[in-house]
Protein backbone atom coordinates (compact mmCIF):
# COMPACT_ATOMS: atom_id res chain seq x y z
CA UNK A 1 0.00 0.00 0.00
CA UNK A 2 1.32 3.57 -0.67
CA UNK A 3 1.05 5.04 2.55
CA UNK A 4 1.13 9.32 2.09
CA UNK A 5 1.32 10.92 5.57
CA UNK A 6 1.40 14.77 5.04
CA UNK A 7 0.80 16.02 8.43
CA UNK A 8 3.85 17.19 10.49
CA UNK A 9 4.38 15.45 13.40
CA UNK A 10 4.24 11.49 12.25
CA UNK A 11 7.63 9.50 13.84
CA UNK A 12 8.19 6.58 11.84
CA UNK A 13 9.52 3.30 14.18
CA UNK A 14 10.41 0.55 11.96
CA UNK A 15 7.06 -0.50 10.24
CA UNK A 16 4.87 1.93 12.16
CA UNK A 17 3.97 5.75 11.85
CA UNK A 18 2.91 7.31 14.73
CA UNK A 19 1.93 10.77 15.66
CA UNK A 20 0.22 12.08 18.66
CA UNK A 21 1.08 11.65 22.35
CA UNK A 22 -0.85 8.83 24.62
CA UNK A 23 -0.43 7.73 28.23
CA UNK A 24 -0.79 4.43 29.69
CA UNK A 25 -2.90 5.23 33.24
CA UNK A 26 -0.28 8.04 34.33
CA UNK A 27 2.90 7.33 31.91
CA UNK A 28 3.36 9.72 29.05
CA UNK A 29 4.06 7.87 26.06
CA UNK A 30 6.06 9.62 22.97
CA UNK A 31 4.99 8.96 19.54
CA UNK A 32 8.29 6.94 18.87
CA UNK A 33 7.34 4.93 22.39
CA UNK A 34 3.74 4.66 20.87
CA UNK A 35 4.90 3.26 17.51
CA UNK A 36 7.07 0.10 19.63
CA UNK A 37 4.15 -0.44 21.61
CA UNK A 38 2.18 -1.49 18.30
CA UNK A 39 5.24 -2.64 16.33
CA UNK A 40 5.16 -5.23 19.45
CA UNK A 41 2.06 -6.05 18.94
CA UNK A 42 1.77 -7.54 15.53
CA UNK A 43 4.99 -9.39 15.60
CA UNK A 44 4.17 -11.09 19.01
CA UNK A 45 1.49 -12.80 16.83
CA UNK A 46 0.99 -15.43 14.53
CA UNK A 47 0.59 -14.62 10.91
CA UNK A 48 -3.03 -15.15 11.17
CA UNK A 49 -4.54 -11.52 9.72
CA UNK A 50 -7.13 -11.77 12.26
CA UNK A 51 -5.11 -12.42 15.50
CA UNK A 52 -2.83 -9.34 14.21
CA UNK A 53 -6.08 -6.72 13.62
CA UNK A 54 -7.30 -8.36 17.48
CA UNK A 55 -3.39 -7.53 18.74
CA UNK A 56 -3.74 -3.83 17.27
CA UNK A 57 -7.03 -3.40 18.81
CA UNK A 58 -6.20 -4.81 21.67
CA UNK A 59 -3.29 -2.34 22.26
CA UNK A 60 -4.96 0.19 20.59
CA UNK A 61 -7.66 0.31 24.12
CA UNK A 62 -4.97 -0.02 26.35
CA UNK A 63 -3.71 3.71 25.71
CA UNK A 64 -5.27 6.98 26.14
CA UNK A 65 -4.36 10.24 24.48
CA UNK A 66 -4.75 11.99 20.90
CA UNK A 67 -3.00 9.94 18.24
CA UNK A 68 -2.97 8.14 14.84
CA UNK A 69 -0.92 5.03 13.88
CA UNK A 70 -0.84 3.30 10.65
CA UNK A 71 0.99 -0.21 11.03
CA UNK A 72 2.67 -1.95 7.74
CA UNK A 73 2.89 -5.30 7.97
CA UNK A 74 2.96 -8.40 5.61
CA UNK A 75 0.00 -8.19 2.99
CA UNK A 76 -1.67 -5.59 4.89
CA UNK A 77 -1.87 -2.14 6.32
CA UNK A 78 -3.72 -1.61 10.38
CA UNK A 79 -4.74 2.09 10.88
CA UNK A 80 -5.45 3.13 14.41
CA UNK A 81 -7.82 6.24 15.04
CA UNK A 82 -7.78 7.43 19.05
CA UNK A 83 -11.58 7.40 21.00
CA UNK A 84 -12.13 10.93 19.84
CA UNK A 85 -10.39 10.12 15.99
CA UNK A 86 -8.56 13.85 16.87
CA UNK A 87 -5.93 12.33 13.84
CA UNK A 88 -8.05 11.62 10.86
CA UNK A 89 -7.16 8.35 8.53
CA UNK A 90 -8.78 7.63 4.75
CA UNK A 91 -8.19 4.66 2.94
CA UNK A 92 -8.97 3.32 -0.42
CA UNK A 93 -10.94 0.35 0.11
CA UNK A 94 -9.59 -1.21 -2.89
CA UNK A 95 -6.17 -1.03 -0.50
CA UNK A 96 -4.03 1.16 -3.18
CA UNK A 97 -3.17 3.97 -0.98
CA UNK A 98 -4.10 5.59 2.70
CA UNK A 99 -3.56 9.07 3.61
CA UNK A 100 -3.89 11.80 6.50
CA UNK A 101 -5.06 13.91 3.86
CA UNK A 102 -9.15 12.82 2.62
CA UNK A 103 -8.93 14.89 -0.79
CA UNK A 104 -5.32 13.78 -1.78
CA UNK A 105 -6.38 10.15 -1.87
CA UNK A 106 -9.67 10.86 -3.56
CA UNK A 107 -7.33 12.43 -6.45
CA UNK A 108 -5.25 9.38 -6.01
CA UNK A 109 -7.80 7.05 -6.98
CA UNK A 110 -10.08 9.61 -9.16
CA UNK A 111 -13.41 8.58 -6.78
CA UNK A 112 -16.25 9.21 -8.17
CA UNK A 113 -18.70 10.91 -5.71
CA UNK A 114 -21.17 8.66 -3.31
CA UNK A 115 -24.73 10.61 -3.82
CA UNK A 116 -26.18 9.24 -0.85
CA UNK A 117 -22.98 9.80 1.53
CA UNK A 118 -23.00 13.59 -0.22
CA UNK A 119 -26.20 14.54 -0.25
CA UNK A 120 -26.09 14.12 4.05
CA UNK A 121 -23.53 16.20 3.76
CA UNK A 122 -25.35 18.90 2.44
CA UNK A 123 -27.61 18.68 4.81
CA UNK A 124 -26.12 18.07 7.55
CA UNK A 125 -21.94 19.35 7.20
CA UNK A 126 -20.71 16.04 7.87
CA UNK A 127 -20.73 12.29 6.69
CA UNK A 128 -21.58 9.60 9.25
CA UNK A 129 -20.72 5.98 9.46
CA UNK A 130 -16.63 6.01 8.62
CA UNK A 131 -17.27 7.02 4.72
CA UNK A 132 -16.79 10.01 2.87
CA UNK A 133 -18.47 11.70 -0.51
CA UNK A 134 -16.36 9.63 -2.57
CA UNK A 135 -16.82 6.28 -3.10
CA UNK A 136 -14.33 3.99 -2.57
CA UNK A 137 -13.05 6.44 -0.15
CA UNK A 138 -13.39 5.38 3.56
CA UNK A 139 -12.87 6.97 7.33
CA UNK A 140 -11.16 5.62 10.21
CA UNK A 141 -13.98 6.01 13.16
CA UNK A 142 -13.37 6.65 16.60
CA UNK A 143 -12.10 4.07 18.31
CA UNK A 144 -11.70 1.75 15.42
CA UNK A 145 -8.41 -0.32 13.77
CA UNK A 146 -8.85 -0.61 10.24
CA UNK A 147 -7.03 -3.29 8.37
CA UNK A 148 -6.51 -2.69 4.47
CA UNK A 149 -5.31 -5.27 2.07
CA UNK A 150 -6.05 -6.16 -1.61
CA UNK A 151 -8.56 -8.58 -0.31
CA UNK A 152 -10.61 -5.98 1.10
CA UNK A 153 -11.28 -4.07 4.05
CA UNK A 154 -12.10 -5.50 7.79
CA UNK A 155 -12.68 -3.10 10.56
CA UNK A 156 -12.73 -3.45 13.92
CA UNK A 157 -14.35 -1.51 16.94
CA UNK A 158 -12.03 -1.38 19.87
CA UNK A 159 -14.20 1.22 22.16
CA UNK A 160 -17.31 2.96 22.17
CA UNK A 161 -19.08 5.95 23.37
CA UNK A 162 -22.07 4.76 25.41
CA UNK A 163 -22.99 6.08 28.49
CA UNK A 164 -24.46 3.95 31.38
CA UNK A 165 -26.40 5.17 34.19
CA UNK A 166 -25.94 1.60 36.56
CA UNK A 167 -23.55 3.19 38.94
CA UNK A 168 -25.46 4.33 41.37
CA UNK A 169 -25.55 7.69 43.16
CA UNK A 170 -28.11 10.70 43.76
CA UNK A 171 -30.66 11.33 41.23
CA UNK A 172 -31.20 14.93 40.34
CA UNK A 173 -33.91 15.21 43.21
CA UNK A 174 -32.46 13.38 45.99
CA UNK A 175 -28.98 14.71 46.26
CA UNK A 176 -29.28 17.56 48.80
CA UNK A 177 -30.10 14.84 51.42
CA UNK A 178 -26.34 13.40 51.02
CA UNK A 179 -23.33 14.16 52.66
CA UNK A 180 -21.42 14.59 49.76
CA UNK A 181 -22.51 14.31 45.83
CA UNK A 182 -20.53 11.02 44.35
CA UNK A 183 -21.52 11.24 40.95
CA UNK A 184 -20.17 15.03 41.16
CA UNK A 185 -17.16 14.22 43.07
CA UNK A 186 -16.24 11.38 40.17
CA UNK A 187 -16.69 13.96 37.22
CA UNK A 188 -14.35 16.25 39.31
CA UNK A 189 -12.00 13.53 39.52
CA UNK A 190 -11.97 13.14 36.00
CA UNK A 191 -11.29 16.49 35.39
CA UNK A 192 -8.54 16.28 37.68
CA UNK A 193 -6.96 13.31 35.39
CA UNK A 194 -7.68 14.89 32.52
CA UNK A 195 -5.33 18.30 33.62
CA UNK A 196 -2.58 16.05 34.92
CA UNK A 197 -2.35 14.73 31.45
CA UNK A 198 -2.53 18.17 29.96
CA UNK A 199 -0.40 19.44 32.28
CA UNK A 200 2.44 16.81 31.57
CA UNK A 201 1.90 17.49 27.71
CA UNK A 202 2.20 21.05 28.35
CA UNK A 203 5.21 21.17 30.28
CA UNK A 204 6.30 24.96 30.69
CA UNK A 205 4.47 26.01 27.68
CA UNK A 206 1.44 28.87 27.91
CA UNK A 207 -1.36 27.15 27.69
CA UNK A 208 -4.39 29.17 25.63
CA UNK A 209 -8.05 28.56 25.28
CA UNK A 210 -10.35 30.13 23.09
CA UNK A 211 -12.73 31.34 25.51
CA UNK A 212 -16.59 31.82 25.48
CA UNK A 213 -19.89 32.60 27.28
CA UNK A 214 -20.47 29.17 28.04
CA UNK A 215 -19.25 26.71 30.39
CA UNK A 216 -16.80 24.77 28.71
CA UNK A 217 -13.55 26.86 28.31
CA UNK A 218 -14.98 28.91 31.90
CA UNK A 219 -14.42 25.29 33.64
CA UNK A 220 -10.73 24.44 31.66
CA UNK A 221 -9.86 28.81 32.91
CA UNK A 222 -10.98 28.56 36.39
CA UNK A 223 -9.42 24.85 36.89
CA UNK A 224 -6.13 26.28 35.29
CA UNK A 225 -5.84 29.22 37.48
CA UNK A 226 -6.59 27.17 40.40
CA UNK A 227 -3.63 25.29 39.83
CA UNK A 228 -1.47 28.49 39.13
CA UNK A 229 -0.89 27.41 35.57
CA UNK A 230 -0.13 30.66 32.74
CA UNK A 231 -3.31 30.66 30.98
CA UNK A 232 -3.75 33.20 27.64
CA UNK A 233 -7.41 33.37 26.58
CA UNK A 234 -8.78 34.89 23.59
CA UNK A 235 -12.21 35.29 21.96
CA UNK A 236 -13.55 36.54 18.61
CA UNK A 237 -16.97 37.83 16.62
CA UNK A 238 -18.31 41.24 17.48
CA UNK A 239 -17.98 43.52 20.15
CA UNK A 240 -20.64 43.96 22.43
CA UNK A 241 -22.29 40.48 21.45
CA UNK A 242 -23.32 38.44 24.88
CA UNK A 243 -20.44 35.53 23.90
CA UNK A 244 -18.11 38.62 24.05
CA UNK A 245 -18.64 40.08 26.61
CA UNK A 246 -19.11 37.38 28.92
CA UNK A 247 -16.06 35.73 27.76
CA UNK A 248 -13.99 39.15 28.66
CA UNK A 249 -15.84 39.16 32.12
CA UNK A 250 -14.49 35.87 33.12
CA UNK A 251 -11.12 36.38 31.90
CA UNK A 252 -11.26 39.59 34.16
CA UNK A 253 -12.45 37.79 37.46
CA UNK A 254 -9.46 34.67 36.52
CA UNK A 255 -6.89 37.71 35.85
CA UNK A 256 -5.82 36.07 32.88
CA UNK A 257 -4.70 38.04 29.92
CA UNK A 258 -7.53 38.30 27.47
CA UNK A 259 -6.90 39.22 23.72
CA UNK A 260 -10.20 39.98 21.50
CA UNK A 261 -10.32 39.91 18.01
CA UNK A 262 -13.62 41.83 16.08
CA UNK A 263 -15.34 40.33 12.87
CA UNK A 264 -16.78 42.24 10.42
CA UNK A 265 -18.87 41.14 6.97
CA UNK A 266 -16.20 42.58 5.36
CA UNK A 267 -13.08 41.55 6.96
CA UNK A 268 -15.01 37.20 6.66
CA UNK A 269 -15.70 38.39 2.95
CA UNK A 270 -11.69 38.90 2.34
CA UNK A 271 -10.42 36.13 4.83
CA UNK A 272 -12.63 33.40 2.81
CA UNK A 273 -11.90 34.15 -0.60
CA UNK A 274 -8.19 35.17 0.16
CA UNK A 275 -5.29 32.44 -1.08
CA UNK A 276 -4.65 31.32 2.60
CA UNK A 277 -8.31 30.57 3.73
CA UNK A 278 -8.52 28.60 0.43
CA UNK A 279 -5.41 26.63 0.93
CA UNK A 280 -6.60 25.76 4.25
CA UNK A 281 -10.01 24.66 3.39
CA UNK A 282 -8.67 22.89 0.04
CA UNK A 283 -6.21 20.58 2.61
CA UNK A 284 -8.53 20.59 5.36
CA UNK A 285 -11.58 19.12 3.89
CA UNK A 286 -11.39 15.19 3.98
CA UNK A 287 -14.59 14.67 2.23
CA UNK A 288 -16.43 13.92 5.88
CA UNK A 289 -16.77 17.15 7.34
CA UNK A 290 -17.10 20.98 6.67
CA UNK A 291 -13.50 22.52 7.34
CA UNK A 292 -14.13 24.48 10.62
CA UNK A 293 -13.96 28.66 10.25
CA UNK A 294 -15.16 30.09 13.64
CA UNK A 295 -11.66 30.75 15.00
CA UNK A 296 -9.51 30.56 11.93
CA UNK A 297 -9.20 34.22 11.35
CA UNK A 298 -8.74 35.42 14.74
CA UNK A 299 -5.72 32.42 15.35
CA UNK A 300 -3.85 34.18 12.43
CA UNK A 301 -4.17 37.69 12.74
CA UNK A 302 -3.48 37.19 16.54
CA UNK A 303 -0.12 35.54 15.97
CA UNK A 304 0.84 37.45 13.23
CA UNK A 305 0.47 40.07 15.59
CA UNK A 306 2.90 38.59 18.13
CA UNK A 307 -0.63 38.76 20.83
CA UNK A 308 -0.36 34.52 21.17
CA UNK A 309 2.49 32.26 21.82
CA UNK A 310 3.69 30.19 19.01
CA UNK A 311 5.03 27.52 21.14
CA UNK A 312 1.82 27.33 23.46
CA UNK A 313 -0.36 24.35 23.86
CA UNK A 314 -4.09 25.42 22.47
CA UNK A 315 -6.62 23.72 24.22
CA UNK A 316 -10.55 23.90 22.41
CA UNK A 317 -13.18 23.65 25.22
CA UNK A 318 -14.93 20.96 22.97
CA UNK A 319 -16.11 18.45 25.77
CA UNK A 320 -17.60 14.72 25.52
CA UNK A 321 -21.29 17.17 27.61
CA UNK A 322 -21.77 18.32 24.26
CA UNK A 323 -23.94 15.35 22.90
CA UNK A 324 -25.66 15.41 25.54
CA UNK A 325 -26.75 19.25 25.35
CA UNK A 326 -29.19 18.03 22.43
CA UNK A 327 -30.91 14.67 24.35
CA UNK A 328 -34.60 14.45 23.56
CA UNK A 329 -37.06 14.81 26.04
CA UNK A 330 -38.61 11.76 26.32
CA UNK A 331 -42.20 11.39 27.26
CA UNK A 332 -43.21 10.42 30.85
CA UNK A 333 -39.88 12.11 32.37
CA UNK A 334 -40.63 15.50 33.01
CA UNK A 335 -40.93 14.67 36.83
CA UNK A 336 -36.75 13.53 36.39
CA UNK A 337 -36.60 17.32 34.81
CA UNK A 338 -34.83 20.02 36.18
CA UNK A 339 -33.44 23.11 35.28
CA UNK A 340 -31.28 23.57 31.95
CA UNK A 341 -27.62 24.66 31.94
CA UNK A 342 -26.28 26.55 28.87
CA UNK A 343 -28.58 23.35 26.21
CA UNK A 344 -28.67 24.47 22.54
CA UNK A 345 -26.61 27.09 22.23
CA UNK A 346 -26.34 28.81 18.89
CA UNK A 347 -23.06 29.20 16.65
CA UNK A 348 -21.28 32.09 18.35
CA UNK A 349 -17.85 33.04 19.33
CA UNK A 350 -15.51 30.57 20.46
CA UNK A 351 -19.04 28.27 21.82
CA UNK A 352 -20.14 24.79 20.61
CA UNK A 353 -21.45 25.20 16.46
CA UNK A 354 -24.94 24.69 17.11
CA UNK A 355 -27.52 25.72 15.02
CA UNK A 356 -30.42 24.41 17.79
CA UNK A 357 -33.22 25.86 19.77
CA UNK A 358 -33.25 25.54 22.93
CA UNK A 359 -33.63 21.90 24.45
CA UNK A 360 -36.13 22.92 26.72
CA UNK A 361 -38.47 24.60 24.15
CA UNK A 362 -38.69 21.09 22.35
CA UNK A 363 -41.68 18.64 22.16
CA UNK A 364 -41.11 15.65 23.48
CA UNK A 365 -40.70 11.81 21.47
CA UNK A 366 -41.80 8.77 22.45
CA UNK A 367 -39.16 6.35 23.77
CA UNK A 368 -38.57 4.07 20.95
CA UNK A 369 -36.18 3.60 18.64
CA UNK A 370 -37.95 4.75 15.80
CA UNK A 371 -38.79 8.18 17.25
CA UNK A 372 -35.43 8.67 18.19
CA UNK A 373 -34.40 8.09 14.20
CA UNK A 374 -36.95 10.55 13.62
CA UNK A 375 -35.49 13.04 16.27
CA UNK A 376 -32.47 13.25 14.36
CA UNK A 377 -33.56 13.25 11.16
CA UNK A 378 -35.67 16.75 12.03
CA UNK A 379 -33.25 18.62 14.53
CA UNK A 380 -29.76 17.67 12.05
CA UNK A 381 -30.40 16.75 8.64
CA UNK A 382 -31.62 20.74 8.38
CA UNK A 383 -29.12 22.85 6.57
CA UNK A 384 -31.13 21.90 3.23
CA UNK A 385 -34.74 20.59 2.45
CA UNK A 386 -35.12 17.76 0.13
CA UNK A 387 -37.95 16.32 -1.70
CA UNK A 388 -36.34 12.91 -2.83
CA UNK A 389 -37.99 10.01 -0.82
CA UNK A 390 -35.31 7.73 -1.79
CA UNK A 391 -32.66 9.73 0.09
CA UNK A 392 -34.87 9.89 3.16
CA UNK A 393 -35.28 6.22 3.48
CA UNK A 394 -31.26 5.89 2.80
CA UNK A 395 -30.83 8.77 5.80
CA UNK A 396 -33.28 6.62 7.96
CA UNK A 397 -31.41 3.01 7.67
CA UNK A 398 -28.22 5.44 8.17
CA UNK A 399 -29.21 7.45 11.31
CA UNK A 400 -30.74 3.91 12.78
CA UNK A 401 -27.08 2.05 11.92
CA UNK A 402 -25.33 4.79 13.66
CA UNK A 403 -27.67 4.56 16.59
CA UNK A 404 -27.66 0.92 17.52
CA UNK A 405 -23.77 0.80 16.95
CA UNK A 406 -22.47 -2.43 17.48
CA UNK A 407 -25.81 -3.65 19.60
CA UNK A 408 -29.01 -5.60 18.66
CA UNK A 409 -31.96 -2.29 18.38
CA UNK A 410 -33.88 -4.84 20.40
CA UNK A 411 -31.49 -3.92 23.33
CA UNK A 412 -32.84 -0.19 22.71
CA UNK A 413 -36.12 -0.28 24.39
CA UNK A 414 -35.71 2.33 27.63
CA UNK A 415 -35.30 5.96 27.67
CA UNK A 416 -31.47 5.35 29.43
CA UNK A 417 -30.51 2.91 26.46
CA UNK A 418 -32.18 5.66 23.74
CA UNK A 419 -30.36 8.53 25.26
CA UNK A 420 -27.32 6.59 25.18
CA UNK A 421 -27.76 5.57 22.18
CA UNK A 422 -28.18 9.02 20.73
CA UNK A 423 -25.29 10.39 22.32
CA UNK A 424 -22.99 6.97 20.67
CA UNK A 425 -24.46 8.74 17.53
CA UNK A 426 -23.84 12.29 17.79
CA UNK A 427 -19.95 11.40 19.07
CA UNK A 428 -19.13 8.95 16.28
CA UNK A 429 -20.89 11.14 13.95
CA UNK A 430 -20.94 14.60 14.38
CA UNK A 431 -18.24 15.77 16.87
CA UNK A 432 -15.79 13.47 15.86
CA UNK A 433 -16.12 14.64 12.55
CA UNK A 434 -17.04 18.03 12.21
CA UNK A 435 -16.37 19.30 15.49
CA UNK A 436 -12.51 18.15 15.66
CA UNK A 437 -12.41 19.86 12.68
CA UNK A 438 -11.46 23.09 14.61
CA UNK A 439 -7.99 20.71 15.43
CA UNK A 440 -7.09 21.39 11.60
CA UNK A 441 -7.47 25.60 12.27
CA UNK A 442 -4.56 25.47 14.42
CA UNK A 443 -2.34 22.87 12.81
CA UNK A 444 -2.44 24.96 9.83
CA UNK A 445 -0.99 27.52 12.10
CA UNK A 446 1.86 25.25 13.07
CA UNK A 447 0.44 24.69 16.79
CA UNK A 448 0.16 21.84 19.34
CA UNK A 449 -3.12 21.59 20.54
CA UNK A 450 -4.55 19.31 23.43
CA UNK A 451 -8.40 18.20 23.94
CA UNK A 452 -8.40 18.12 27.86
CA UNK A 453 -12.40 17.75 28.30
CA UNK A 454 -12.55 14.88 25.49
CA UNK A 455 -9.56 13.21 27.77
CA UNK A 456 -10.59 9.38 28.11
CA UNK A 457 -10.60 9.90 31.94
CA UNK A 458 -12.81 12.77 31.75
CA UNK A 459 -15.13 11.16 29.05
CA UNK A 460 -15.53 7.74 31.53
CA UNK A 461 -16.73 9.87 34.39
CA UNK A 462 -19.11 11.48 32.06
CA UNK A 463 -20.54 7.75 30.70
CA UNK A 464 -21.07 7.22 34.54
CA UNK A 465 -23.60 10.66 34.96
CA UNK A 466 -27.17 9.42 35.46
CA UNK A 467 -29.82 10.64 32.19
CA UNK A 468 -31.13 12.92 33.88
CA UNK A 469 -28.05 15.04 34.79
CA UNK A 470 -26.02 14.63 31.47
CA UNK A 471 -29.06 15.82 29.99
CA UNK A 472 -28.32 19.33 28.49
CA UNK A 473 -25.33 19.28 30.30
CA UNK A 474 -26.47 20.04 33.79
CA UNK A 475 -23.70 18.37 35.70
CA UNK A 476 -20.94 19.92 33.57
CA UNK A 477 -22.59 22.84 33.97
CA UNK A 478 -22.94 22.28 37.68
CA UNK A 479 -18.90 21.62 38.08
CA UNK A 480 -18.16 24.97 35.67
CA UNK A 481 -19.76 27.16 38.15
CA UNK A 482 -19.03 25.38 41.16
CA UNK A 483 -15.20 25.90 40.01
CA UNK A 484 -15.39 29.17 38.14
CA UNK A 485 -17.68 30.39 41.60
CA UNK A 486 -14.55 29.55 44.13
CA UNK A 487 -11.69 30.55 41.73
CA UNK A 488 -13.04 33.87 40.75
CA UNK A 489 -14.47 34.55 44.04
CA UNK A 490 -17.98 35.36 42.91
CA UNK A 491 -21.58 35.51 43.79
CA UNK A 492 -23.17 31.97 42.76
CA UNK A 493 -25.87 33.86 40.57
CA UNK A 494 -22.85 36.00 39.07
CA UNK A 495 -20.78 32.08 38.22
CA UNK A 496 -23.69 31.04 36.81
CA UNK A 497 -24.50 33.83 34.41
CA UNK A 498 -23.95 32.71 30.70
CA UNK A 499 -24.29 34.59 27.19
CA UNK A 500 -27.69 33.67 27.44
CA UNK A 501 -28.58 35.55 30.29
CA UNK A 502 -26.10 38.14 30.18
CA UNK A 503 -28.78 41.72 30.99
CA UNK A 504 -28.51 44.83 28.57
CA UNK A 505 -26.92 46.63 30.95
CA UNK A 506 -23.74 44.37 31.42
CA UNK A 507 -23.55 44.41 27.85
CA UNK A 508 -23.07 47.98 27.92
CA UNK A 509 -21.10 48.14 30.92
CA UNK A 510 -18.30 44.73 30.26
CA UNK A 511 -15.77 47.14 28.05
CA UNK A 512 -15.32 49.96 30.66
CA UNK A 513 -15.88 47.28 33.69
CA UNK A 514 -13.11 45.02 32.55
CA UNK A 515 -11.04 46.34 29.98
CA UNK A 516 -11.31 50.03 30.30
CA UNK A 517 -8.25 50.67 28.68
CA UNK A 518 -9.92 49.26 25.43
CA UNK A 519 -12.87 51.80 25.54
CA UNK A 520 -11.38 54.09 22.82
CA UNK A 521 -10.04 51.96 20.40
CA UNK A 522 -11.87 48.80 20.49
CA UNK A 523 -15.37 50.73 19.39
CA UNK A 524 -13.74 53.64 18.38
CA UNK A 525 -14.41 55.70 20.86
CA UNK A 526 -17.99 54.72 21.40
CA UNK A 527 -18.54 52.94 24.72
CA UNK A 528 -22.29 51.27 23.16
CA UNK A 529 -21.53 47.92 21.89
CA UNK A 530 -22.73 48.39 17.82
CA UNK A 531 -24.46 45.26 18.13
CA UNK A 532 -27.27 44.93 20.66
CA UNK A 533 -29.75 42.48 18.48
CA UNK A 534 -31.86 40.08 20.44
CA UNK A 535 -31.34 36.66 19.90
CA UNK A 536 -34.02 36.21 17.43
CA UNK A 537 -32.91 38.82 14.99
CA UNK A 538 -28.96 36.59 15.17
CA UNK A 539 -30.20 34.66 11.83
CA UNK A 540 -31.14 37.94 10.04
CA UNK A 541 -28.67 38.90 7.09
CA UNK A 542 -26.17 41.10 8.86
CA UNK A 543 -26.77 40.42 12.52
CA UNK A 544 -25.04 37.51 12.86
CA UNK A 545 -22.63 37.41 15.86
CA UNK A 546 -20.07 36.28 13.82
CA UNK A 547 -20.91 38.43 11.24
CA UNK A 548 -19.66 35.58 8.33
CA UNK A 549 -22.61 36.56 6.28
CA UNK A 550 -20.36 38.43 4.29
CA UNK A 551 -18.66 35.25 3.32
CA UNK A 552 -22.01 34.84 0.47
CA UNK A 553 -22.42 37.15 -2.14
CA UNK A 554 -25.82 39.25 -1.33
CA UNK A 555 -27.69 38.08 -4.48
CA UNK A 556 -27.38 34.26 -2.89
CA UNK A 557 -28.80 35.30 0.39
CA UNK A 558 -31.76 37.22 -1.61
CA UNK A 559 -31.81 33.38 -3.91
CA UNK A 560 -32.07 31.45 -0.76
CA UNK A 561 -32.72 33.73 1.81
CA UNK A 562 -33.69 30.74 5.14
CA UNK A 563 -30.57 29.31 4.52
CA UNK A 564 -28.04 29.89 7.13
CA UNK A 565 -23.86 29.77 6.45
CA UNK A 566 -23.30 26.56 6.70
CA UNK A 567 -25.86 25.44 3.71
CA UNK A 568 -24.07 27.73 1.52
CA UNK A 569 -20.83 26.70 2.29
CA UNK A 570 -21.64 22.82 2.24
CA UNK A 571 -22.63 23.27 -1.95
CA UNK A 572 -19.70 25.80 -2.10
CA UNK A 573 -17.25 22.67 -0.84
CA UNK A 574 -18.41 20.16 -3.34
CA UNK A 575 -18.92 22.49 -6.57
CA UNK A 576 -22.33 23.66 -6.74
CA UNK A 577 -22.55 27.54 -5.46
CA UNK A 578 -19.85 29.92 -6.10
CA UNK A 579 -20.56 32.29 -2.73
CA UNK A 580 -19.06 35.37 -4.82
CA UNK A 581 -21.95 34.81 -7.67
CA UNK A 582 -25.67 34.66 -7.75
CA UNK A 583 -27.17 31.47 -8.79
CA UNK A 584 -28.89 31.96 -12.71
CA UNK A 585 -32.22 32.26 -11.30
CA UNK A 586 -33.47 31.57 -7.70
CA UNK A 587 -34.00 28.03 -7.19
CA UNK A 588 -36.02 27.86 -4.10
CA UNK A 589 -34.95 26.27 -1.43
CA UNK A 590 -34.75 22.49 -1.79
CA UNK A 591 -31.63 20.53 -2.14
CA UNK A 592 -32.58 19.22 -5.62
CA UNK A 593 -33.34 22.72 -6.80
CA UNK A 594 -30.05 24.55 -6.48
CA UNK A 595 -27.98 21.72 -7.45
CA UNK A 596 -30.32 21.16 -10.86
CA UNK A 597 -30.34 24.77 -11.19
Amino acid sequence: MDVRLMAHGWVRHRSVAVRGVAFDDARRLEARDVADRFGRAVTGVSGDPEAKLDAVADCAASLEGFFGAVIETAGETILVADRARSIPLWFDVEGSVCSDRGRLLREAIDAPRDPITEREFHCTRYVTGGETIWAGVGAVAPGEVVAVSDDGVRRQEYWAYWPDDDHGGPGIDDRDDQPTDPVLERLRNGLETALDRLEAVAGERPIVLPLSGGYDSRLLAAALVEREREVIAFTFGRSGHPDVEVSREIASNLGIRWEFVPYSRDDWRAWYHGDACRTYREWAFGGDGLPFLAAWPAVRALLEAGRLPEDGLYCPGHTVATPSERLPRFRATDAAEGPTGNAGRPAIGCGPAVDAEDTDDQDTIAATLDALVEYVLERHYTLWDWQDESFTAHARRRIRRGLCGSRAPLTLTNLTALAAAYEHWEWRGRMSTFTNGDLRGYEDAGLAWWLPLWDPAYVRAWETVPYARRRGKRLHAELAVDTYQRVADVSRARAAVTDRRLEPVDRLLSLVRHTPERQFTERGGDWEPPFLAPRSAWRIRGQHPLAWDGIVEDALWDAFPDRNVYAYRTLAETGYLDLLHSVRTPAGTTLEAVIDD
